[in-house]
């Protein structure tokens, strides 16, 4: 080999950063719009253009829906083959001491398009065939470990018997991936061996798998040590833009114009995290293309023409590149926007304010008052006399030490039962509550959301529940809100007027087309980019649960409306301190957070007694 791992990248980093800038660009102008519409047509074809949450089990086993999978799946494993293979290219000519021409990669690898989309089913197949048994361990971990009782429960306490499945479906998620590991280094040199001759799949994987033969050990050892170089290069990295930015939040104002002052960190920043991005691909790749294996199997290409406009390049990098931190700056932008002081924001007491006293109870009621939450957000289930009442997990053996099922039990058999003991001796005296004592209780004092749970045992929730809060006046300041859409339709076939808001944990389709009012995202979904389109079609977004600084100062500078969080006296001193930002502060903070620095100590000077995050 000519060059050094190193020598091999830096003298790649030109035609590697134009490439990358390339793609980066392509992906998000034309083939992710087509992936989520191609994806959405597949999905709407089941009748519903949109599944979630626990409906995605049933749907992923339906025709439709193994049919969306294969989509999705291949069709990103597709666009990372085509990343991945012009990087090959661009690597492979370097060492080559070939020159780099934009077009003679672009070239093979729009004319090879359709054996790259072999290669992805390939990868989807492999993939599929990795997870069955993860899968199916998990699945037999539940029942011979987790099968008595509601899985929030082990979830949250963690008894040994929890301890053994997580055990269990590790060692069958490490397999997995050491496996995946091992056909990824074994067949890797597929794609560029596709790009560079003129072979179909099947001879590529039979050259590729004949070329590694002896190398395992070698490549895993690269790989590792190329791991943790990179591991060292993006700590380092990281580590020198925190301090930057906290040396910029030090010398931030409340001037509206020294919001340009932070265009140069914010640049800075970009550049460096998408040029970390490349290097890191470029070294994984490199694992290969630099091994004598791929000297074997690969040609030297032949010499090309040089581009008829000698600065093309020049141009299309810097414009190209000045896109990324454009978008960057717009995204921003319109941050502080929604980020606005005027911009009402909701703290909503999750299952009444869980952090300070029992789940679901008046005594948490009473606190969430007293905290100054707006609403509380509480769990309904039916029992087995149809009274509704109370209660998150499926079974009483988390809150009272009963392994009943809710739905076996009378509501005069739960009148007695201790569920505070548990968080504390001092809430002994408190009971489960109906929804008809809870929202008396709350009427003309505190906005409502009424979680409706699906236990796969209720006989006319929907009903039941919108019967209570019209019999004690407090439909008008509630919402209603479930994890299940079927349930959502119930309540808007049979109360038109009450809000609804689809819980949202995951899902796959067009979800923006569902007749909801809210949507309660979880923290990893409520990005910005979703926050934006909701915004755009009238809907607000909740994000749940934030209990911590940094998590609720992130929902917020990303434009949530409402926080559903544990701790509501956290999320008002946040809210405090929300709105005592200037605009730079805002911009600094939404650019300032990937980097770590909201967890570095970043003090910001303003009138808010909660400066830290």
């Amino acid at each position: 080999m000519p060059y050094s791992t190193s020598a091999v990248i830096l003298r790649a980093a030109w035609p590697l950063l134009l490439f990358e800038a390339t793609i980066a660009l392509a992906v998000v102008v034309l083939l992710e719009p087509l992936l989520v519409l191609l994806v959405e047509q597949v999905v709407s074809l089941g009748g519903d253009p949109f599944v979630g949450n626990t409906a995605l089990i049933s749907f992923a086993l339906s025709p439709v829906g193994m049919a969306a999978l294969a989509t999705a799946t291949t069709s990103w494993i597709l666009v990372n083959i085509i990343e991945l293979g012009g990087v090959s290219l661009v690597l492979w000519d370097t060492r080559a001491q070939h020159p780099v021409r934009q077009l003679e990669i672009w070239r093979p690898l729009i004319r090879r398009l359709p054996v790259l989309l072999v290669i992805s089913a390939c990868g989807f197949a492999v993939a599929l065939l990795l997870a069955v048994p993860v899968v199916t361990m998990g699945l037999a971990a539940r029942h011979w470990f987790l099968s008595s009782g509601d899985l929030y429960f082990y979830i949250s306490t963690r008894p040994p018997e929890f301890l053994r499945a997580v055990a269990v479906i590790g060692a069958a998620a490490a397999t997995a991936a050491y496996v995946g590991v091992y056909v990824l280094l074994r067949f890797g040199l597929v794609v560029p061996i596709c790009l560079l001759r003129p072979l179909g799949v099947g001879q590529a994987l039979h050259l590729a798998f004949q070329a590694t033969k002896g190398r395992r050990r070698a490549l895993m050892l690269r790989l590792l040590g190329v791991g943790a170089g990179l591991i060292v290069l993006w700590w380092t990295a990281l580590s020198v833009l925190s301090r930057l930015f906290v040396w910029v939040f030090a010398r931030s104002t409340i001037d509206a114009t020294s919001q340009w002052a932070v265009i140069g960190p914010a640049l800075i920043a970009t550049v460096a995290l998408a040029v970390l991005a490349a290097i890191t691909r470029a070294s994984i790749v490199l694992v290969l293309v630099a091994d004598r294996a791929a000297d074997e199997v690969l040609p030297k290409r032949p010499e090309a023409r040089p581009p008829p406009f000698g600065r093309l390049g020049l141009v299309a990098l810097v414009l190209l590149s000045s896109a990324i931190p454009a978008a960057a700056l717009v995204e921003a932008s319109w941050v502080n926007h929604v980020a606005d002081p005027a911009h009402a924001i909701a703290i909503t007491a999750h299952r009444a304010g869980s952090a300070r006293a029992p789940e679901n109870t008046l005594a948490a009621l009473r606190n969430a008052i007293m905290d100054g939450a707006d609403a509380v957000e509480v769990d309904v289930q039916e029992t087995a006399d149809g009274q509704v009442v109370l209660l998150h997990d499926t079974d009483l053996r988390r809150v009272a030490g009963v392994g009943r099922s809710i739905w076996d039990l009378p509501y005069a058999d739960l009148q007695d039962l201790d569920v505070g003991s548990w968080f504390s001796p001092a809430f002994q005296a408190e009971r489960i509550p109906t929804l008809r004592a809870f929202a008396a209780a709350c009427r003309g004092r505190m906005r409502l959301n009424v979680e409706l749970k699906n236990n796969r045992h209720g006989q006319d929730l929907a009903a039941r529940v919108i019967n209570v809060l019209h019999e004690t006046g407090t439909a008008d300041q509630a919402v209603i809100s479930s994890l299940d859409i079927e349930l959502l339709r119930q309540v808007r076939r049979i109360a038109p007027e009450i809000k609804l808001g689809l819980i949202l944990a995951a899902g796959v389709g067009n979800f923006r087309s569902v007749d909801v009012d809210f949507f309660a995202l979880s923290r990893r979904l409520a990005t910005s980019a979703v926050i934006r389109q909701l915004h755009a079609i009238g809907r607000q977004v909740h994000v749940w649960t934030l209990n911590d600084k940094s998590g609720i100062a992130q929902a917020m500078l990303d434009g949530a409306d409402n926080i559903i969080t544990s701790d509501p006296p956290v999320a008002a001193e946040m809210r405090v301190w929300f709105h005592g930002l200037s605009e730079p502060d805002r911009t600094l903070l939404r650019l300032g957070r990937f980097l770590g620095t909201s967890r570095s100590g970043a003090k910001i000077s303003q009138p808010s007694s909660v400066d830290e995050l």
